[in-house]
């Protein structure tokens, strides 16, 4: 009898669910009270935009509820500002630039450590339900148990057609699927989630679930589409204006080669909208996620942690989605809500993190003994109720400079180099403007972004928390301005490299061998 594809990927979903069951992982050895964990992880959900945050509008009540029940880091940065080489900072605890995950296809790679392989190789069940963008194929068999591309929102066509200016808005049109609805990826992997969790699972387990939250297009399903309007956003939560001096490129270049300068400030207030209006979709589904953990048995001794990769500009500066070479506190400030068994109840982290802290936070609590170098720092002591460290700076990368960092040149990519692709002006932009390379440096007062071949940022956040002044060459700030590029350079000098953990015989080998890659 012929075996035809259909029979081939009925087998696949039979070995995968016993692999879950009775596979590499196992129910918990006795004396083993190790927490499981659930990470949440939506796409390109910026802070500001957060009830619990201080969004003067938007309805998220489970994410509130949620941070009155754990702890809340109120400057949470990430790494990067674009999907993947925030995702490898994150699994790896390395910046960005020490092995040079610096797009969104140099993924993690087999023989690096990551903190799904740490996991899994310390028994516990390891799921992916969601998008990548973190792990290369090889790395998957090593760090994840079982994994499903569940992922997405419904939404409806682009609100313009080929060729209008506002083509490449990300603007959408309303969804007539419901938000309850499986049909919606996000959804159903939560819904995967819960149907595991609720049937006496393997413990310890993770669950990580890194949806499409609230990555443009610009559309929801129709409740939540139409949820808040443009008049509210002008009224309640104004827009950063457009045009602004001092600002690189891509401030102005995003509009220019987006064909969106005929717009109005309505326009982008009403995009902003709908993104808020997606937001809430975010809060439902984890609302959903954290009813389900809370009336299983496994949910006692479950720490759940809430995050994203990147922020989103929403109509911010007149722009639309991101841009992997910025530095505006809208793309690398991510809420960070985190409830674990046994931690404090609504409190608040007032000082600056990392994103890539989760990992050394996760293996602290699962007891792993971590082997490689890393420099992400364990925030276990704040969960349970302490400050943070008021005098740490935080750091995030972007932009390209070399041949293969350059996204239109990959063929792969072919939303960069075809016309009707959403993201062909951004590659017409990096390949006529660039995208330089840079580097922030942000501490409780001040940030800076270094760019060597294109304009840099300094900001008071104190007096200036918006971002709307770039005081960079203003003589007041030249101290600072020294002090923070002295920093950068020390932190640079420090980070630049790591040395594998396995040694070479020096010598010549007695014999060809077969070679393996190992970790380093």
């Amino acid at each position: 009898m012929a075996v035809t594809v259909a029979m081939q990927q009925k087998l696949y979903k039979l070995l995968c669910t016993l692999a879950v069951v009775a596979g590499t992982s196992a129910w918990r050895k006795p004396g083993d009270n190790r927490p499981n964990f659930v990470l949440f992880f939506p796409d390109e959900l910026r802070a500001e935009s957060v009830g619990c945050y201080g969004h003067p509008f938007v309805r998220t009540p489970n994410l509130d509820k949620f941070a009155n029940e754990g702890t809340r880091f109120a400057e949470a940065h990430v790494l990067h500002t674009q999907c993947a080489p925030s995702r490898c900072a994150i699994t790896t605890g390395r910046y960005m630039h020490v092995l040079g995950h610096r797009t969104q296809t140099h993924l993690v790679q087999n023989y690096e450590p990551n903190m799904f392989r740490y996991l899994k190789q310390a028994n516990y069940t390891v799921l992916w339900y969601g998008k990548n963008d973190m792990l290369s194929a090889d790395s998957f068999n090593s760090s994840v148990t079982q994994w499903k591309h569940d992922i997405g929102v419904e939404m409806g066509g682009n609100a313009f057609k080929f060729g209008e200016a506002g083509y490449y808005s990300f603007l959408s049109e309303p969804s007539d699927v419901p938000g309850n609805s499986t049909k919606n990826g996000d959804f159903a992997a939560v819904q995967l989630a819960l149907d595991f969790i609720k049937k006496d699972p393997p413990e310890p387990f993770m669950i990580f679930l890194p949806g499409k939250g609230t990555h443009p297009s610009y559309g929801a399903p129709k409740e939540y589409y139409d949820m808040y309007t443009a008049e509210q956003v002008h009224e309640k939560a104004p827009l950063r204006p457009p045009n602004l001096p001092g600002k690189p490129k891509y401030h102005t270049g995003i509009i220019s080669f987006r064909n969106l300068s005929s717009f109005n400030q309505s326009f982008f207030e009403r995009i902003n909208a709908i993104y808020l209006g997606r937001v809430s979709y975010v809060d439902w589904i984890f609302g959903q996620l954290i009813d389900g953990i809370d009336s299983s048995p496994a949910g006692k001794n479950t720490a759940v942690f809430m995050s994203s990769d990147h922020g989103d500009f929403a109509g911010d500066f007149h722009l639309v989605e991101k841009w992997p070479g910025g530095m505006d506190d809208i793309l690398t400030r991510v809420p960070m809500i985190v409830r674990i068994p046994g931690g404090k109840q609504g409190h608040t982290v007032q000082e600056n993190i990392n994103s890539f802290d989760m990992m050394a936070t996760i293996l602290e609590m699962a007891s792993v003994n971590v082997t490689h170098v890393h420099f992400a720092q364990s925030f276990l002591k704040q969960l349970h109720g302490s400050n943070g460290d008021p005098n740490r700076t935080v750091y995030s990368e972007g932009g390209f400079q070399y041949h293969n960092e350059i996204e239109p040149y990959d063929p792969k990519q072919s939303s960069y180099w075809k016309k009707e692709g959403l993201y062909y002006p951004r590659g017409q932009e990096e390949i006529h403007e660039g995208i330089p390379r840079v580097v922030m440096a942000r501490n409780m007062n001040y940030k800076l972004a270094y760019r060597p071949l294109g304009v840099c940022e300094l900001y008071d956040i104190k007096n200036d928390p918006r971002e709307l002044n770039n005081v960079y060459m203003d003589e007041k700030y030249q101290a600072v301005r020294k002090q923070m590029e002295s920093d950068l350079l020390r932190w640079m000098v420090e980070t630049g490299d790591v040395t594998p953990l396995v040694e070479d015989n020096r010598g010549l080998p007695p014999f060809p061998r077969t070679t393996t890659r190992k970790s380093t």
